[in-house]
């Protein structure tokens, strides 16, 4: 379901600041001043919280433009199913390693 949330209201404990592409998040200012649409942000709601899964760097670019409120997909979902997906996309990740060492 798409809906409009309050930035503030967004939980990003799934993502760290230390994170961001400085080089990303100033493109998508851009994006934005010039008046371009970015695609919204993906949110697990647990029922309490929404919880930023995909979109980090939008919702960093929405908040340097004092802009309180942006587009999300919301989906149910909670910390530790993301966690765990998160783990999961990690172990093919480093399977696919072993099998192709020339990367």
């Amino acid at each position: 379901m798409r809906k409009t949330l309050a930035i503030n209201r967004l939980c990003l404990d799934f993502q760290r600041p230390e994170n961001l592409i400085e080089i990303r998040v100033e493109e998508l200012v851009m994006q934005l001043l010039r008046g371009e649409k970015t695609e919204p942000v993906t949110v697990c709601f647990d029922g309490t919280r929404y919880l930023l899964k995909d979109g980090f760097h939008r919702v960093e670019a929405a908040r340097r433009l004092r802009r309180r409120r942006i587009s999300a997909e919301v989906i149910p979902g909670t910390l530790e199913e993301m966690e765990a997906e998160f783990r999961q996309m990690m172990e093919a990740v480093k399977r696919d390693l072993r099998r192709d060492p020339s990367r």
